[in-house]
């Protein structure tokens, strides 16, 4: 993993709208991330893993449809992919308040799973090699066997 503030700041260049429609932002982000160590490509795919991981709860997923249909599988996952695009403060609001999850559940922010091929993209473009990493922490829904 990198550090938290590393992590952040490059998510910061996706400029905290987890709404955006378009790819610019997360090419961006990938050019950049192309640019630095493989470690490093590495170590931002295991944080950004960790905190999607973070966000699995069934709290999350239930507490936005009391009484409703829940959100699919790839549906929760793409919209705590939009909690993480949107920063540190909504993940930490998210996880201090699950109501706070439910303005990432738009269709909009369901873009925000760009970030999940961030990695991927950044790792092949530097070394000309598929992306065979497997993170440490599983993020797909129902994983965090703790909050489920």
């Amino acid at each position: 993993m990198i550090a938290d503030e590393e992590f952040w700041r490059l998510v910061a260049v996706l400029g905290g709208r987890p709404e955006i429609q378009d790819d610019g932002p997360y090419e961006r982000l990938t050019a950049m991330l192309a640019e630095e160590p493989v470690e490093r490509i590495i170590g931002f795919a295991e944080t950004l893993a960790f905190n999607l991981y973070q966000l699995d709860r069934r709290v999350l997923a239930q507490a936005v449809f009391p009484g409703a249909d829940r959100l699919s599988d790839d549906g929760f996952l793409y919209a705590r992919c939009a909690v993480v695009v949107a920063g540190p403060a909504a993940l930490a609001a998210v996880l201090a308040d699950p109501a706070a999850f439910e303005r990432f559940t738009t269709v909009e922010a369901a873009h925000a799973e760009s970030i999940l091929d961030v990695p991927s993209n950044a790792y092949q473009k530097a070394t000309g090699q598929e992306w065979e990493h497997v993170e440490e922490y599983d993020y797909e829904t129902g994983s965090n066997d703790q909050w489920w």
